[in-house]
């Protein structure tokens, strides 16, 4: 019976809890398997293989595998997401806040009071339970340092895998969390187009001068069979000003794809202008002039008055 029971276990991904184990095989070999080291006891109640490498994944199944109503939440959905913070070591989990089960070792409980395990909280991802990314990108806020809290929420946004007003309604539901305020100036500026550190910047310090008129972020534009996203167009020109991070334009790859990019939207009639991180942030005067004077520049060739 052992052999069908360690087979039955190894279907499942080499772990499982005692009632699965028990509807297997009869108790006294569950409980003989246990005592001759063919399965390892791994948080209360749940068993292992022991030849299952004791590595984040295991942890985060095992915490799941004992909080059956729970969901992998905080840095650990980060990660899960694919989204950068740094872990703690520990499990980050979140169960109902009438939630009563005895804490497995290395995990890290969160009750919430209104947290339930169902689709409109809870995703499936890698085969794990884990929170909302919204939800997720909020939780890890107070745990991350201050330089790096606002990465997630940028990152996901700039990839299109959220947006800024979903994050914003998370954040209503939940006003109370520490950093609120800051999350909210963020998410609204998110919210309003501007997908990293860089545009915010510059949205701050150089698209708002009162002598540049107004323009649209994130502006898009189909080209071909594909849509693609303008950083700062002003549109009544056909001018698009990409602003270029260095961490993501620096690649040969990505220098290449930008100049395809640029010629098929100048077939269209949009000139493409570039400025870098440094340029943007050691010249931010310069580049409003030189802005001013292309868009002057190109009211003229449209025949309109300046």
């Amino acid at each position: 019976m052992r052999a069908e029971l360690i087979a039955a276990i190894r279907a499942r991904g080499g772990i499982c809890t005692r009632d699965e184990a028990c509807g297997v095989a009869a108790v006294h070999v569950v409980d003989d398997a246990v005592r001759v080291g063919a399965l390892r006891v791994a948080a209360p109640a749940v068993y292992a293989l022991p030849e299952l490498p004791d590595n984040t994944e295991l942890r985060r199944r095992v915490a799941l595998a004992h909080h059956r109503d729970g969901a992998l939440s905080h840095t650990d959905a980060l990660d899960v997401w694919g989204l950068p913070g740094a872990l703690d070591g520990s499990v980050h989990v979140t169960v109902r806040g009438d939630h009563s089960a005895c804490l497995a070792d290395g995990v890290k409980l969160h009750r919430r009071r209104y947290f339930r395990d169902e689709p409109g909280v809870v995703r499936v991802r890698d085969g794990l339970r884990v929170v909302r990314i919204e939800q997720a990108v909020i939780d890890s806020w107070p745990l991350l340092p201050a330089l790096d809290q606002r990465a997630p929420a940028i990152i996901a946004v700039r990839d299109r895998r959220t947006t800024g007003a979903r994050l914003l309604a998370s954040l209503a539901k939940q006003p109370w969390v520490p950093g609120a305020r800051q999350m909210g100036e963020l998410f609204g500026l998110l919210d309003s187009g501007l997908h990293s550190e860089l545009e915010i910047w510059g949205h701050a310090n150089v698209f708002t001068d009162s002598r540049l008129p107004p323009s649209t972020t994130q502006r898009a534009v189909r080209v071909g069979s594909r849509r693609v996203y303008l950083d700062r167009a002003f549109d009544d020109v056909m001018l698009d000003v990409e602003l270029d991070g260095a961490a993501y334009h620096g690649t040969p790859g990505q220098r290449e794809r930008d100049l395809r990019r640029d010629a098929a939207l100048a077939r269209l009639g949009w000139l493409t202008v570039r400025y870098s991180h440094p340029r943007l942030h050691a010249e931010p005067a310069e580049i409003v002039g030189e802005v001013l004077d292309i868009i002057t520049t190109r009211r003229r060739q449209f025949g309109r008055a300046s």
